[in-house]
């Protein structure tokens, strides 16, 4: 019984893993880049990934309820530009300054 109940732990997070969507795994990366580029605080990364998710949730509605590409398109431009003043909530004035420059650097740079 204490064999399996090893197993079983040493296996779980293989299986939270796997259970995993797109949209968390992403969510998972932006918040942890974030936490690490700006030196987050635990909970204000766990309230990044958070942001994102309701932003995905929001997205995913958007294309259930507009067919016409153009409509798709604006809406979802408009859930997107929600984005810098979630974020803004929980940084800093020098961290969302900076957040923005990196964001302003990876845009340019595509």
């Amino acid at each position: 019984m204490k064999k399996i109940i090893i197993v079983i732990f040493i296996l779980s997070p293989c299986f939270l893993k796997a259970q995993q969507t797109p949209a968390t795994q992403l969510a998972n990366r932006i918040a942890t880049k974030m936490k690490d580029t700006l030196n987050l605080t635990g909970n204000q990364r766990n309230q990044v990934y958070n942001f994102n998710m309701q932003l995905h949730n929001q997205k995913t509605a958007v294309r259930q309820q507009y067919t016409n590409p153009d409509s798709v398109r604006v809406h979802l431009q408009r859930v997107e530009n929600k984005r810098d003043s979630l974020y803004h909530t929980i940084l800093s004035e020098n961290k969302y300054l900076l957040y923005k420059q990196k964001k302003r650097n990876l845009i340019s740079a595509n």
